[in-house]
């Protein structure tokens, strides 16, 4: 098994100037893959949230008519839902609740109430039935009229493939990010055995193999990559949370605060690890190469 927490005593790498600041390197590194990931998985959750709220949920707006009884056509449209077969709830919202939704948008409600607001029904489709909307809307119009059902089915796409594009440039990001800090551990590992040739050549006189040099460089990349990979995930956590605790008091229902799902928090752990597992493989892999052309 390999140990990376073990020193070099041969190569004497720890007193290295030339890879003591890539810690940093890898901590900023981290830090963007790790925004980069919580942003990912947070969108997926936003996305089924999304769908779960707006698939069994609907809207009926009666659009507001000048010397029309809008009480009674809201009384008729209810009636209609109500004994529409998969329909669980039908609440009609009075104008006192149509302004205060409203309120955080247009200011005081008491002004927003002398405009001439539609009204508007929540209605909560059974859980497992399936509805015919166009049945639903074709009635609603005939027997109310200026009654529009509304499924919020163009929003919701809309906002998928919004966040679809922002997991696609998350995932790129990620990617990017990856290449970058196996460039970076690329030179520190050629600079190291550029630094070190005198001494390597002297263990191969004395008979050390290939691979017990490899492991020395190997241990100690990884070794620092580990330092500079944890501060970096504790920064990205605590800035993920600060902008959540941001969002969460905005007060507006059309913005929800972020939330990581449990597989997210399982990707995050697993940063560090395979930090370390991908700076093992790279050095092993540049050390090796090396080594060979130096027989």
């Amino acid at each position: 098994m390999i140990n990376i927490f073990g020193n070099s005593p041969e190569l004497q790498l720890e007193k290295d100037a030339s890879s003591k600041y890539l810690p940093i390197v890898i901590a900023a590194m981290v830090f963007l893959a790790a925004l980069a990931l919580m942003g990912l998985f947070s969108l997926h959750s936003a996305v089924q949230n999304w769908s779960t709220a707006v698939s069994g949920n609907l809207t009926v707006e009666i659009a507001y008519e000048e010397g029309q009884d809008l009480d009674k056509k809201m009384n008729k449209a209810s009636q209609i839902l109500r004994n529409f077969p998969g329909i669980e709830e039908v609440n009609p919202l009075s104008i006192d609740d149509a302004a205060k939704l409203l309120e955080p948008y247009l200011g005081r409600a008491d002004i927003i109430k002398q405009l001439p607001l539609p009204r508007l029904i929540e209605v909560t489709i059974s859980e497992g039935s399936s509805v015919d909307l166009l049945a639903a809307a074709k009635k609603l119009s005939t027997e109310v009229p200026g009654a529009i059902l509304n499924t919020h089915r163009p929003w919701l796409d809309k906002m998928i493939v919004l966040a679809r594009s922002v997991q696609f440039l998350a995932g790129a990001i990620m990617l990017l990010v990856s290449i970058v800090t196996v460039i970076i551990i690329v030179f520190a590992a050629r600079t190291g055995m550029v630094m070190h040739h005198a001494i390597i050549e002297v263990l191969h006189l004395i008979g050390a193999r290939d691979s017990y040099i490899a492991q020395q460089f190997q241990n100690y990349f990884a070794r620092l990559c580990l330092i500079g990979a944890f501060p970096g995930l504790i920064c990205a956590i605590f800035t993920m949370e600060f902008l959540s605790f941001l969002a969460g008091r905005l007060e507006a229902g059309l913005i929800s605060a972020p939330s990581m799902i449990v597989e997210g928090w399982i990707a995050l752990a697993m940063v560090p690890i395979l930090v370390a597992l991908l700076t093992t493989i790279t050095v092993r892999w540049i050390v090796m190469g090396s080594l060979k052309r130096m027989m």
